[in-house]
């Protein structure tokens, strides 16, 4: 089993008991934990261990901005758009650099996007919608006609 295969079934797995936006969640904590990998190399000297954490940060990072929806998202996708560019810039400067201090601002920064996208998937999880208000239920005569809607992420990671 390759390791792409291995990583392609775990996403798989996961992708049935999470939400999508219980997915992005998932997906920053992982970037978050390379970017503290990638920290503690630095303060390690472990420069090669560095440049791998920074890049599977990167990966993450381009997965999710290969998905963002500009006509349906407007605004809100264009500003994770430049969000990204801006993270993705910033890591590499980390290789650059060798800088901790930045790996701090990248996690924070990342953290603070993370916490919205949880109070969104927290609100979908409570009232079915990500913005908190409660879904109105469809007549049982249109339950019946229309299958419900899925949503998914798919990354090539």
């Amino acid at each position: 089993m390759t390791q792409s295969y291995s990583a392609l079934s775990a996403y798989q797995a996961a992708s049935k008991m999470v939400s999508s936006l219980g997915a992005v969640v998932l997906l920053y904590d992982a970037m978050i934990k390379e970017v503290a990998e990638a920290k503690a190399a630095i303060e390690e000297n472990r420069i090669e261990d560095r440049f791998n954490a920074t890049q599977k940060a990167c990966k993450i990072l381009v997965g999710l901005q290969s998905h963002l929806d500009f006509e349906k998202g407007g605004d809100i996708s264009r500003m994770l758009d430049q969000f990204y560019h801006t993270i993705f810039r910033d890591l590499q400067q980390v290789n650059m650099k060798n800088s901790a201090a930045l790996c701090d601002e990248i996690m924070t920064a990342l953290g603070e996007v993370r916490s919205s996208w949880s109070e969104l998937a927290r609100n979908e999880e409570r009232t079915g919608s990500p913005d908190g208000k409660p879904r109105q239920a469809a007549p049982a005569s249109q339950e019946a006609e229309q299958p419900a809607e899925v949503s998914s992420l798919t990354l090539s990671i």
